[in-house]
This record gives structure tokens, C-alpha cells and sequence, in this order.
């Protein structure tokens, strides 16, 4: 019984050093921009309407300007 509490301790352990490894990609908290807190629903549903369209451009431009309905079907 305790052998097998200290396995799950020691793999809990080695677990948390190898997620301690990883890079964060978490802004330092001086540069962090709290502003978008206070963000309406209409300013949030403008602002993903927007990233959406940056997201669709990126695409056809990746594609050569061919969209999913000019791609021909498997």
C-alpha cells in the first residue's frame, strides 16, 4: 500500500517537472492589456467577425485564391 503511494506520488512529480519544462505563451503581466474586459456583446461579435474574415483570407490566400466551392470533390 504505501509502495504504491509513493509511485503515484514520484509519477505525479515527474509529471509536474515535465509540464514545469514547457514555454509559457502568457504575456508578462506589465505587458498584459486588460482593456477588452469591458468589451459590449455587440464589440465581441464585431471583433470575431473580423478575425473570422482575416482567418477566411488567410486561407484563400494559402490556397491560391480558390475557395472550398472551386475545389473539386474527392
Amino acid at each position: 500500500m504505501m509502495n504504491e503511494k509513493n509511485e503515484k506520488k514520484e509519477w505525479i512529480d515527474r509529471l509536474k517537472a515535465l509540464f514545469k519544462t514547457f514555454q509559457s505563451r502568457r504575456p508578462k503581466p506589465e505587458e498584459t492589456d486588460y482593456s477588452r474586459w469591458k468589451q459590449t456583446e455587440a464589440e465581441y461579435q464585431e471583433e470575431q467577425a473580423e478575425w473570422l474574415e482575416s482567418v477566411r483570407q488567410r486561407k484563400t490566400e494559402k490556397s491560391g485564391g480558390k475557395t472550398d466551392a472551386d475545389r473539386k470533390s474527392d
